[in-house]
């Protein structure tokens, strides 16, 4: 562990950022090894400045390469400030070097999300904010990176207001940046070449810790032969659920580590319908295609789809042991995305093949949707 002991003294603390509050306390930590339980990663986030590792206020890793602690905040945060307290009673010099990572990418511990700051020293028990300039994103990682290392920290404040929210007037707002937008209502994506770096994150208002799930969107594709096309792809730590048009007339449903397959219709070129229905009391799922139901299957009975993840449209973020080549990626347009926690009722996706009035979408909604784009993607108006 550590060589000798000190006070806990507060050493040169930097003034905290005041007016946005700390969202990080009674939120998901976890972090890459845990040295013993009185080092367990909630007690960076249990509210408390006390600093003495001794007396179990702070959390401790193994001796692991390149260490992280990472706190999952649910949904996505404009982050203004992280604020961290060293450990008092010794070894304060173990968190020079570390790196604090801000994003929406849960896998290895935060630690391929963007960087905030790095800590290139600080005192014995010492309080000190890092300015991150409202960077965006779900997780907020603390790793020291390229070395061996114990990672302790006595709290994290994550300093920071919700990304998206809802209003009273049951609309939606944003905040904004170049990359970020709300809404796509009349709109579409377009997605003009096969290309790993083409991608949408998509912001759930909700998380989707879910027992039943409809999920519909209109799809126009360029290229089709036997090529596989990610639809829709969403990973947590934990869990999955993806949906991929798998060859000509070949569809499949993977989450939770089991998949099912579903002989349809192909998707037209001139723009197909599609929505999946899934429910866990019976495992009841199916595809439609245009407003027609596929047979019924029953997959996955009693699983519950996991929270924390992300969402993206265009990258598939599974199939691990496939080569980055030879992944699933998606060409044309996708449109009208919406997604329900409960199955539809026929007569609902009914109207919503038809662009009638239908139930909105309560984790995502396309009319009211939050998105990030990254690499070479297109809003554009529907034709």
């Amino acid at each position: 562990m550590c060589d000798g002991a000190g006070s806990g003294t507060m050493v040169g603390a930097s003034i905290i950022p005041v007016g946005d509050p700390n969202v990080a306390v009674g939120k998901l930590p976890s972090q890459s090894s845990t040295f013993e339980e009185k080092g367990e990663s909630r007690k960076a986030i249990d509210g408390s400045l006390a600093n003495d590792y001794t007396n179990g206020d702070c959390t401790l890793t193994e001796k692991d390469f390149e260490p992280w602690w990472m706190v999952d905040l649910i949904s996505a945060f404009q982050v203004f400030a992280v604020v961290i307290t060293n450990r008092g009673d010794c070894c304060e010099s173990r968190i020079k070097g570390a790196e604090i990572l801000i994003g929406d990418l849960p896998q290895k511990g935060g630690t391929m999300n963007p960087r905030c700051a790095t800590i290139n020293s600080m005192g014995r028990g010492e309080t000190m904010s890092f300015n991150c300039a409202g960077m965006q994103g779900q997780y907020v990682t603390i790793t020291v990176p390229g070395r061996y290392e114990y990672l302790t920290v006595c709290e994290v404040q994550v300093l920071a207001r919700p990304w998206l929210h809802i209003v009273h007037d049951g609309g939606r707002s944003s905040v904004r940046d170049s990359n970020t937008d709300s809404g796509l209502q009349g709109r579409v994506l377009n997605f003009p070449n096969e290309s790993k770096g083409n991608f949408v994150i998509i912001s759930p208002m909700q998380p989707l810790n879910l027992m039943a799930f409809s999920l519909c969107m209109r799809i126009a594709v360029e290229y089709l032969d036997e090529h596989k096309i990610i639809l829709f792809s969403y990973q947590s730590q934990s869990d999955e659920l993806r949906i991929l048009r798998e060859a000509m007339g070949h569809f499949g449903l993977h989450m939770g580590g089991r998949s099912v397959g579903f002989a349809l219709p192909d998707i037209s070129p001139l723009g197909s319908h599609i929505c999946v229905t899934w429910e866990s009391a019976f495992g009841l799922t199916a595809f439609w295609v245009n407003g027609k139901s596929s047979v019924r299957k029953v997959y996955n009975r009693g699983h519950i789809l996991q929270s924390g993840g992300t969402a993206m449209i265009g990258r598939d973020q599974g199939a691990q042991n496939m080569s980055d080549k030879q992944k699933p990626r998606f060409v044309g347009e996708i449109t009208d995305l919406y997604m329900w926690d409960y199955v539809l009722k026929s007569f609902d996706i009914q109207k919503v093949f038809q662009a009638h009035e239908f139930p909105r979408g309560n984790i995502f909604d396309w009319k009211i949707l939050s998105y990030k784009i990254r690499g070479n993607v297109m809003v554009l108006p529907k034709g």
